[in-house]
């Protein structure tokens, strides 16, 4: 069996170990570099040839459905014992995950001997053993390790406090997405173009309406996760490009969908929208394609999504990926990932608070980020807001007034019931907005719209009354000429 288990590779070989290896198995495990991130091996010469004993033995009684395996690793050329790697179960972990485990020797490192040992096993044991997934965890100043692991396909997933009161970076590797990484040399995502909006509206139609089909029956109403708003809209898309970070997911060269991020200020995004054309799901490219955006953004601490209650693939898909599902209703589950440390701003930060009527007159709060705060009914007056973002804020019933917004964007917001007067909207570009579910009619009174342009707008059923329409134009007509006609009309008849 032990012939069985022996991995070569071009400058180092993975081999069952020996009992001839004691001597210098021990004088590596007297390396502080080791002992010092891997306490467990700084044993005495009676403990550790038990564990030799018991590794020596396990060889014979290797299985491939329940993995247990350590390894010697020799350098090709020096003949020598320079370290160990294996995948085995860890009393910290759960008992049905399988860590990979290393060590190389302090005279042997920085020549890429741990990545090739780690790869070395990984194929080993993903090719002859029934193991599906992987699990490796770091101390997280511990960067050379991190480097290995990630240079080996594994997903850092979240940091972790386990058992022994130690945090850990925690990540893994599954299976499917190891078999795939060839593959995924022709999986490219980059910034989307406005010359891609008239293809991503395609794509996405194509694909919502597909999830409609799957989930919903022909009468059912579908929420808007599962039909957002817009969705299929070219000027929605076009609009997403350049106000937020949109890309594109290419295949072989060729667009199959699209993911759009929205960056809440120095620690939040949210996935707004990730879909991937049916023909091409099921292949592992939704999780490349999370690792690799959220790879873009090393300052985000938390990332959020929604997705419809319906969808059950997506719920696995995004649990898989790390995500923790925080809320559920009867239309919507939330999703939260945490993947590391705060980062620090030179920005005032407010978050998870509750400012209820709160007043802020006079403030001097450029750049600040205020994240899922409840500032219901506040006051906004007499101050410099350049830059602020407010994201997930209740903010209903506040009062605004004498502020400064010039380049503001307004976006991604629910207006209603709400009055807006005396502002000055010169140069103001208003698009894509609706009435709601509630349809109430929205009331202009005492604006002076003179020289505007209303392009594709739905006005049925608009009223005008006591308006100077002097030089206005329907679809190019003057709409004196246009009373004219109907004036001549009545009188003929």
């Amino acid at each position: 069996m032990s012939h069985s288990l022996t991995i070569e590779t071009e400058a180092i070989t993975l081999r069952p170990f020996a009992i001839q290896d004691f001597d210098e198995l021990y004088q590596l495990t007297r390396q502080p570099e080791i002992t010092d991130i891997l306490p467990d091996w700084d044993m005495t010469k009676e403990q550790l040839n038990d564990f030799m004993s018991f590794v020596i033995g396990s060889y014979e009684q290797f299985n491939p459905a329940d993995v247990r395996i350590l390894l010697a690793v020799e350098h090709n050329n020096d003949k020598r014992l320079i370290g160990w790697c294996g995948v085995f179960p860890n009393d910290l972990l759960d008992p049905s995950v399988r860590e990979v485990a290393y060590a190389i020797s302090k005279d042997y490192r920085n020549q890429g001997f741990s990545t090739s040992a780690v790869e070395a096993i990984l194929s080993f044991v993903f090719q002859k053993t029934e193991l599906e997934q992987i699990t490796a965890i770091v101390k997280p100043f511990n960067g050379a390790s991190r480097r290995v692991v990630e240079k080996a396909g594994f997903q850092h997933l979240k940091r972790v406090r386990l058992s022994d009161e130690v945090e850990y970076d925690y990540f893994q590797l599954e299976k499917w997405i190891w078999k795939g990484v060839g593959e995924m040399d022709s999986l490219i995502v980059r910034k989307a173009t406005l010359e891609d909006a008239e293809s991503l509206a395609g794509l996405m139609r194509i694909t919502f309406d597909n999830e409609r089909a799957k989930w919903l029956s022909v009468d059912a109403t579908p929420d808007n996760n599962l039909c957002p708003p817009g969705y299929d809209s070219v000027e929605m898309h076009t609009f997403a490009i350049r106000h937020s970070d949109y890309f594109s997911i290419l295949f072989e060269g060729q667009i199959i969908g699209g993911i759009n991020i929205h960056y809440a200020g120095s620690r939040h995004a949210r996935v707004d929208k990730l879909f991937i054309a049916p023909g091409f799901q099921g292949k592992g490219l939704g999780s490349w394609v999370l690792a690799l955006v959220e790879a873009l953004f090393p300052a985000v601490s938390i990332w959020k999504l929604e997705t419809s209650s319906k969808q059950l693939s997506n719920h696995r898909f995004y649990e898989k990926a790390g995500y923790v599902r925080t809320y559920a209703s009867d239309w919507e589950f939330g999703f939260e990932k945490q993947v590391g440390v705060p980062a620090e701003s030179e920005h005032a930060r407010f978050e998870d608070r509750d400012l209820t009527q709160a007043s802020f007159e006079n403030c001097a709060m450029s750049g600040a980020d205020f994240y899922n705060m409840n500032m219901e009914s506040g006051l906004y007056s007499n101050s410099n807001m350049k830059s602020s973002r407010f994201t997930d804020c209740n903010l209903s019933g506040s009062k605004w007034m004498n502020l400064n917004l010039t380049q503001a964007l307004l976006a991604d917001l629910r207006l209603s019931d709400s009055e807006i007067g005396f502002v000055s909207l010169d140069g103001a570009y208003i698009h894509d907005t609706n009435l709601g579910q509630g349809k109430q009619p929205i009331r202009f009174e005492r604006c002076d719209w003179s020289g505007s342009d209303l392009q594709d707008c739905n006005l049925s059923n608009v009223s005008l009354q006591q308006c100077n329409l002097a030089g206005m134009k329907i679809n190019n007509i003057p709409v004196e000429e246009l009373l004219r006609v109907y004036e001549q009309s009545l009188k003929e008849k």
